[in-house]
């Protein structure tokens, strides 16, 4: 077998290849060859049965994989081009524009005490709702569904939160709407959320809860760093820019079928006059745009016709979205938010429930994560038993069902992974109290308190949740 620097001596000898430049964030490394010789290259590129590497001299050479160490062929086996593009050219993408280039919606959302308030529209009358991952399924107030004219069943049903049980009936949602995403005759459980509710209350103050069932149909993506949630309309039930508001004449979309992920390729852009439509910028000018439709074919559409948003997206259009989009569209959103250096955790689901394990005080506990809750909440039997202590039971808590008395305690170490927190103070409360006393399985709520300060990030799609702790 021919020596590794001799391969390369005969490649670039007979059939060199152009010289290129190594981009900022190109990894070189030692390969050594079978024979022990060593050579400083980057890989670029390969094959089943070639690597091309990028030498220091520039010049790139093609290497077969059996001239390499077994250390180097692992490596090359497990190298991903699509992640090495993204580190070298779209490393300043942000969440958002990672997101939106996928083909997600999104939204800038507001933050009050901690929760999540998202503008929407129920049976045509606008509406905000509390993103609510710690609520199974969505919930009304039902002072807001006779707003908005629903038909509203006889009070025969039951709904629990961390303080009781309140009666609830079962109401006709015509459509719930947020942006593209609709939702079309869903029954839908009220409540009046005002009971027993301190005045200014969180929950109190909007129409209802957007629970966990929504946001899991919509693979939903929250990233507290942005105070942006995206979601994906061609999930809902209805999606605006795939129906009748898909024939923009100005985009010549013809709102056929693909596969559904195939969505995900393409942004949603809004014209002036309500259209929509999915599509990929291939070029631009001052004034207009030339873009790839979902359809394959090509269009120009005048930037004046856009929405103000798509606008600025289009003047801000860049080589970075455009490699993104060519190149590391098959990433998962795991593998872009780790390359970024964040910690993975992959949470478990109990009906909606999402539940994610860590450390109280160095022993193993399981928290439920909750965005509806403004603050981080254990059960006060849990905490006695990882070795909180717990202040005179003097304080409050608030939720469906109204108050409960609650105690100050010190966590005084919270891990996830590589994630650590030391000293924080919360409340603690029974917890169990409405269950008979039965263990519910986890210690606490890991509440809006905590993922703000961890810029956490949670996906429904992969089941994962991802945080960085600056």
């Amino acid at each position: 077998m021919k020596s590794f620097s001799l391969l390369c001596a005969l490649f670039l000898g007979t059939t060199m290849l152009h010289a290129q430049t190594a981009d900022e964030g190109t990894e070189f490394r030692s390969f050594k060859g079978s024979n022990g010789k060593v050579i400083k290259a980057a890989l670029i590129d390969k094959t089943e049965t070639k690597a091309t590497l990028l030498l220091e001299n520039k010049r790139r050479a093609e290497v077969p994989l059996e001239s390499l160490s077994a250390e180097d062929q692992e490596y090359i086996k497990n190298w991903s081009k699509e992640k090495a593009l993204f580190l070298q050219k779209c490393m300043n993408l942000t969440v958002r524009e990672l997101l939106e280039l996928r083909g997600y919606e999104s939204f800038p959302f507001e933050l009050k005490a901690n929760s999540i308030i998202m503008d929407a529209k129920m049976n045509g009358k606008d509406a905000k709702f509390v993103i609510d991952t710690g609520a199974g399924t969505s919930l009304l107030h039902t002072k807001s569904a006779a707003r908005c004219e629903l038909e509203i069943g006889p009070m025969d049903q039951e709904v629990s939160g961390v303080s009781g049980s309140v009666p609830a009936a079962w109401c006709k949602v015509p459509t719930l709407s947020i942006g593209e995403s609709v939702f079309r005759d869903r029954k839908i459980l009220g409540t009046d959320l005002d009971a027993n509710m301190p005045k200014g209350g969180a929950i109190a103050m909007h129409d209802g809860l957007f629970g966990a069932d929504l946001l899991t149909q919509l693979d939903t993506v929250i990233s507290y760093k942005e105070n942006r949630i995206f979601f994906r309309p061609d999930r809902s039930d209805r999606s605006q820019v795939d129906g009748e508001a898909a024939k923009s004449t100005d985009a010549g979309v013809e709102g056929e079928q693909k596969e559904k992920d195939e969505h995900l390729n393409f942004r949603i852009f809004k014209t002036r006059d309500g259209k929509s439509f999915r599509a990929n910028i291939i070029s631009k000018t001052a004034t207009v745009l030339t873009v790839k439709l979902i359809n394959g074919k090509d269009q120009q559409v005048p930037v004046a016709n856009l929405s103000d948003e798509d606008q600025k997206y289009s003047d801000s259009w860049t080589e970075a979205g455009d490699i993104f989009l060519r190149y590391c569209g098959a990433l998962k959103i795991e593998e872009l938010l780790v390359l970024r250096k964040y910690n993975s955790f992959e949470y478990e689901r109990r009906g909606n429930h999402i539940f994610v394990d860590g450390t109280l005080n160095h022993n193993k506990v399981t928290y439920m994560v909750d965005t509806g809750a403004a603050s981080s909440l254990l059960d006060v039997t849990a905490a006695k038993e990882n070795g909180c202590e717990i202040g005179p039971m003097d304080k409050k808590v608030y939720g469906i069902g109204g108050e409960a008395p609650a105690g100050e305690t010190v966590m005084k170490k919270v891990t996830l992974g590589k994630v650590e927190l030391t000293n924080r103070r919360t409340l603690a409360t029974d917890m169990r109290g409405r269950d008979g006393g039965r263990d519910p399985g986890y210690i606490g709520l890991f509440g809006a308190d905590f993922m703000r300060e961890l810029d956490a990030v949670i996906t429904y799609k992969e089941n994962r949740i991802f945080m960085i702790q600056r």
